[in-house]
């Protein structure tokens, strides 16, 4: 079979303290008949999986694993160039990168264009303001979130994969009311190191932790990179794949 990961950096085998500690690896390495093909990447958005899945399509893709992510994040194509995505980092016989180039990427979080390419160092500074102001008022339109919200809930009926299995990695990262707090793998994480014991506490004394304090709390546990950045660690890399991973495809993939 043939496996595809869709997602963003906590997916992604080319984040920074990842690559072979990253979930999706490990899965590669447990599973080893199978054939990865890893389109995830760092701050990517919705855009990105409605292409990825489209390219997965066409590489007759079997199961597709994909994480919710960010409303907020936006991409637009240039260039002429036919195929999408391109090979990037052959890692194994069966585990393969492949990357999504010259597109101009923009987040609210970081409310500045940036380009992924081949043929563009940055974005010309005639076109920089209008293409900025045009994803401000993308990234706050009320339809578009909730269209991607709308997609999201219903990708794994959009498309006609023998398997989509619909990841929550983080607490819900668009607020949704009907989210289920407890059922991510974030939350599951902290819970069995017995770190949100120590969240809850403080939220009880009245006395929240600052975000910094957060992580700083997390990488004395060993399960984020660094105290200034909260992918997870080696170990909680692994904690996610044996405990909240291979139980949703296990059956599928054996």
């Amino acid at each position: 079979m043939k496996i595809a990961f869709i997602g963003d950096s906590f997916s992604a085998y080319n984040q920074y303290g990842q690559e072979k500690n990253n979930w999706s690896y490990l899965l590669a390495e447990h599973f080893p008949k199978h054939q990865y093909i890893n389109y995830s990447l760092g701050g990517r958005g919705y855009d990105h999986y409605r292409v990825a899945m489209l390219d997965a399509k066409m590489k007759n893709v079997d199961v597709v694993l994909t994480n919710e992510t960010f409303n907020t994040r936006l991409l637009s194509h240039i260039g002429n160039n036919n195929d999408l995505f391109s090979e990037e980092i052959v890692v194994s016989d069966n585990y393969k990168t492949f990357v999504y180039n010259n597109i101009y990427w923009y987040s609210i979080h970081s409310d500045k264009i940036m380009y992924f390419g081949d043929h563009l160092k940055k974005v010309p500074e005639y076109l920089e303001k209008s293409i900025l102001e045009t994803f401000r008022s993308s990234s706050t339109s009320k339809n578009l979130y909730t269209y991607n919200t709308k997609w999201w809930n219903n990708v794994d009926k959009l498309y006609n994969f023998k398997h989509i299995v619909k990841l929550k990695l983080l607490s819900n990262p668009n607020k949704d009311e009907d989210d289920e707090a407890s059922n991510n793998a974030y939350k599951l994480l902290i819970k069995a190191h017995g770190v949100d014991q120590i969240l809850q506490q403080a939220l009880a004394n009245n006395n929240p932790l600052t975000t910094k304090q957060k992580n700083l709390l997390l990488f004395k546990n060993n399960l984020i990179v660094s105290p200034d950045d909260d992918h997870w660690s080696a170990k909680a890399n692994k904690w996610v794949f044996d405990n909240y991973i291979l139980p949703k495809v296990v059956d599928i993939l054996s």
